[in-house]
């Protein structure tokens, strides 16, 4: 029994890493916590380490969350690793304190930590203790939270990033039985028999109840849903990721006038990668925010949006859905007020647009072909000259050939410019009055006539990039 304990779980193991694309030379990165689980890993990643040749560095956080305990369990993992003669780095982690959401932001801190110190190892994996119970659990948690496909899925035996979970079909009860076999110490966490977390009564209470009075095996089943859902949602995204690239226009936007076509599982998966792909996570992101920003494409109005955690915001544009943070977005539209040159190019960086004027006699101007081109009598701008401006809510301009004025605003609605153009389009004046919005509209103002001698001729064009 002792020897078979430790070949199932070094066995195992071997395979997950063949699995993996482990090669000759590779450099592992384990997260050595001190708990059964990780020195579980450390030891038989150690085993397998000179027959497959392979190089092996272990990583601990110090969190500094449960006192003298995280101290205890540092100490414990450098001495193991000088016994073993593992190369080990240590960092302790500040400000996680003892607010909402610890457990989160800790397993966040552990992951930057370690994948931070893979790139600096140049660690082709990292290398985590997760087990099929842990599995399990993590499948009835998200259950209960009304989880879809990819949330069932669980974690991956590999992914994302350099991280691998070799143990990851193996029981608790397995990995107990290979340290006991060997007689190999490890630490406890106290917090993991804190009913406060609901991990640990899922764990403790929810799962073995369940088992006991109506689903006998429910974790060995819970984790077969786990691999056909990982199979069912790795078809879909591959699905959703090419439809995704043919909706992309331009950079931040996508073009919605094929997605009700879609599938509407391939909708919300496509939702998610684009996503991931704006704003970095989906820690954040629940079913919820998905389908609401499904509504915003089917039922929302050309400039409706809405809000979504950390500061973002999805905007609807007419045909196209674009991703905007906010926080962002207000720093880079601050205010400017730039004096357009008489005769020369004035770069306007603020509002991403080039100004080329010119001075040029009356009677040898053309006439503009667009309004990307607009004509000044120089004699009326002589004093207050041109300025361009951000545009401010209240705006108005007096159009050529209108009795009255017209808010700017429902210019830049009829003319579709984007809502998150908007702030920093220049808007050009001429003294108090609004006399041209580039590639828009032109105001009755400063008008070449046929008593004009001189006439300022000014061409705007954005600025690529």
């Amino acid at each position: 029994m002792v020897r078979d304990a430790e070949k199932k779980v070094v066995g195992t193991i071997e395979a997950a890493l063949s699995r993996a694309g482990l090669r000759r030379g590779s450099s592992i990165l384990v997260g050595l916590s001190g708990g059964a689980d990780s020195v579980a890993l450390t030891c038989a990643l150690l085993d397998l380490r000179e027959r497959l040749s392979f190089r092996v560095v272990a990583a601990h956080l110090n969190h500094r969350i449960r006192g003298d305990e995280s101290d205890r369990d540092e100490e414990f993992v450098r001495s193991m690793c000088a016994r073993l003669a593992i190369e080990l780095i240590v960092e302790r982690a500040d400000g996680l304190g003892s607010a909402a959401n610890l457990e989160e932001r800790a397993r966040d801190a552990r992951r930057e930590f370690l994948l931070r110190i893979a790139d600096r190892v140049q660690a082709d994996f990292v290398a985590l203790g997760h087990h099929r119970d842990d599995q399990a659990e993590t499948v009835l948690m998200r259950l209960m939270r009304g989880a879809g496909a990819a949330g069932m899925a669980a974690m991956a035996e590999r992914g994302p990033a350099k991280i691998i979970r070799p143990m990851l079909s193996l029981s608790r009860a397995e990995i107990r039985e290979f340290l006991d076999a060997r007689a190999i110490p490890f630490v406890e966490d106290s917090s993991n028999s804190s009913r406060d977390i609901l991990r640990n009564r899922i764990r403790a209470e929810l799962l073995p109840m369940l088992e006991r009075a109506y689903a006998p095996g429910l974790g060995r089943r819970l984790v077969e849903v786990a691999d056909e859902m990982r199979s069912l949602d790795d078809l879909v995204t591959a699905i959703a990721a090419r439809e995704l690239d043919a909706m992309r226009v331009r950079a931040g936007a996508l073009d919605l006038s094929g997605f009700g076509a879609l599938n509407r599982a391939v909708q919300a998966v496509a939702i998610r990668l684009f996503l991931s792909e704006q704003i970095g996570s989906l820690r954040r992101i629940s079913r919820a925010h998905v389908e609401a920003i499904r509504a915003l494409i089917f039922e929302g109005g050309p400039s409706d949006s809405i809000d979504l955690p950390g500061s973002w915001r999805a905007e609807r544009e007419y045909n196209f859905l674009r991703m905007v943070n906010v926080r962002e977005h207000k720093a880079e539209n601050a205010a400017f007020s730039v004096a357009i040159v008489a005769d020369g190019i004035t770069i306007v960086e603020a509002a991403g647009f080039k100004f080329e004027a010119s001075t040029i006699a009356a009677a040898d101007a053309p006439m503009p072909d667009s309004l990307s081109v607009a004509m000044f009598d120089a004699a009326k701008i002589a004093d207050a000259g041109l300025v361009a401006r951000n545009f401010m809510r209240g705006d108005r301009i007096h159009p050529i050939g209108m009795r009255g004025t017209r808010k700017v605003h429902d210019v830049f609605v009829d003319r579709k410019l984007p809502k998150v153009s908007r702030d920093r389009f220049p808007v050009i004046m001429v003294g108090d009055a609004i006399a041209w919005l580039p590639g828009l509209a032109r105001g009755d103002c400063a008008l070449v006539s046929k008593a004009t001698e001189t006439a300022l001729r000014v061409k705007a064009s954005e600025i690529a990039g």
